[in-house]
């Protein structure tokens, strides 16, 4: 849950097309891929994903909102082993396809 945890929001704030000077960190990143085109649902939503299970699994007790956001995402049917094998595909996947972005943009800028 580290790639949630630890994203620097103070650098954060700093990207183009943030302007929300107390906006989250996922917000961040959701204005910064808005603003430079890019596809919040495909980058961002699994982020998203990730803080939700996060939120109402682990970092407290368990209870409906745990399972509401399993729904949400698809994986209530699954078993625990392949939830966790569709969350970290999911997230592995955003985090490519951000890099790949970012990648274009300061390409771009040059």
């Amino acid at each position: 849950m580290g790639v949630i945890d630890y994203l620097d929001v103070k650098a954060l704030r700093r990207l183009p097309g943030v302007t929300d000077s107390k906006a989250q960190s996922i917000n961040c990143l959701d204005a910064w891929v808005s603003s430079s085109g890019g596809d919040s649902d495909t980058l961002i939503r699994p982020l998203r994903l990730l803080q939700g299970l996060r939120s109402t699994g682990p970092a407290h007790l368990r209870g409906k909102d745990w399972h509401a956001t399993l729904t949400r995402a698809g994986l209530e049917g699954l078993k625990p082993d392949d939830q966790f094998v569709q969350v970290l595909t999911l997230t592995g996947d955003a985090l490519n396809a951000l890099a790949q972005h970012a990648e274009s943009q300061h390409q771009a800028s040059q």
